[in-house]
């Protein structure tokens, strides 16, 4: 219905311990899935000497699959035990995606592994785009901007580091999910979260004992229904840098609602980062203050098989440097799409798109300002 997960509501309280005895039918039988995502995209943007779009591809093909393993098994107490690991279908340095167990019931749901905090698992997410386009967040993005307009993320390091996520119960509508990470840039064996002999090490400027908060509710009347959520992301610490500068600690914030009436959704999200580092370090004692936010609206109407959506989205961010000139940045981007349902499961997907950027002050490059870019993308989505 919308593009929040809502959780562990279906397992009736069974008023059992998790620390009685308890036995399950049979262990867990691990199940594959996964999807498949491929596009072929042309970009037509400014390409001159210097400027953005110079030196790269006017056109290029690209993918992005996952294998998903999963299982669970229910406990005679009436407790579920899962677990799920995404492999990436292509090579990379992040060989597995997300991997994490679960213990569900009339309690919630707890998960505790490589996985997003609770702002990323919930957050409700504007509607207009398809598996690989959209205003925000897209899959694909073929404009040479110096960064994209993402609207579901909170302050970790790492988006999948080490972390134990809380699903509450859904209560007349409502459900909330906690989460907490000791060290946010600590995801696999390599960075010391594996078998072990000591305990992790401190990187200069990554953050650690991070919490993540997100509410989410949703009324579903006859003819109509509404999706609401909010919440936010913390840092609890910043380790200090050798000889500085040193970061601020950072939080975010993100808001979003849908409303669905007949075969139309419409919908906003909005993302607020205070004391960011996303282009400059944020200083203490007042040096620099960095702070940015995306918003993003959107509608799709759905025909039959066809889906079809118009998404917008702006992303601006403002550094305050001290004894220096501020600096300015502004992305902004418009995209129409459109997606066709060949069968369950197996989705053809297009668009076009416009990305237009500005930016001024000491912290950017000339050639990044007054930039813009026309998009046309076509598309496949398969889920296995």
């Amino acid at each position: 219905m919308g593009s929040a997960a809502m959780i562990g509501g279906g397992v009736a309280f069974t008023g059992l311990a998790l620390t009685q005895a308890a036995h399950a039918a049979e262990g867990i039988k691990l199940e594959v899935g996964g999807f498949f995502r491929a596009a072929f995209q042309t970009v037509f943007d400014d390409d001159g000497e210097g400027e953005a779009g110079n030196e790269r591809n006017t056109t290029g093909l690209f993918q992005d699959a996952e294998i998903h393993f999963t299982g669970s098994t229910a406990l005679d107490n009436g407790i579920e035990v899962g677990a799920r690991i995404e492999l990436e279908g292509e090579t990379e340095d992040d060989q597995i995606d997300e991997a994490w167990i679960y213990f569900s019931g009339g309690f919630g749901e707890v998960r505790i592994g490589s996985l997003d905090d609770a702002l990323g698992m919930l957050c409700v997410f504007a509607p207009g785009g398809t598996y690989n386009f959209s205003a925000y967040s897209p899959n694909q993005w073929g404009a040479n901007a110096l960064t994209t307009n993402s609207i579901c993320f909170g302050v970790d390091d790492v988006a999948d580091s080490q972390k134990i996520v809380y699903f509450s119960p859904i209560m007349a509508g409502f459900q909330l999910g906690l989460s907490y990470v000791p060290s946010s840039d600590k995801e696999t064996h390599d960075d010391g979260v594996g078998p072990h002999t000591g305990m992790p090490v401190n990187v200069d400027g990554t953050s650690r004992n991070n919490l993540s908060l997100y509410g989410v509710y949703t009324y579903e009347a006859e003819t109509w229904w509404l999706q609401a959520g909010a919440g936010g992301s913390w840092e609890g610490h910043v380790e200090k840098t050798n000889g500085g500068p040193n970061r601020e600690e950072a939080d975010a914030y993100q808001a979003g609602i849908l409303v669905g009436i007949g075969d139309v959704q419409l919908g906003a999200s909005f993302n607020y980062f205070n004391d960011d580092d996303l282009f400059s370090a944020t200083l203490e004692n007042g040096d620099v203050d960095a702070d940015r936010w995306v918003l993003g609206i959107g509608a799709a109407y759905t025909m039959d098989a066809w889906t079809f959506g118009i998404g917008y989205s702006i992303h601006e961010a403002d550094i305050d440097n001290a004894g220096d000139a501020d600096s300015e940045f502004s992305l902004q981007r418009a995209v129409v799409t459109a997606n066709y349902a060949l069968g369950p499961g197996i989705d053809l997907d297009g668009a076009v798109g416009y990305t237009w950027q500005d930016v001024s002050g000491p912290d950017f490059d000339d050639a990044a300002d007054n930039y813009d870019a026309l998009e046309i993308g076509i598309g496949t989505a398969i889920t296995f």
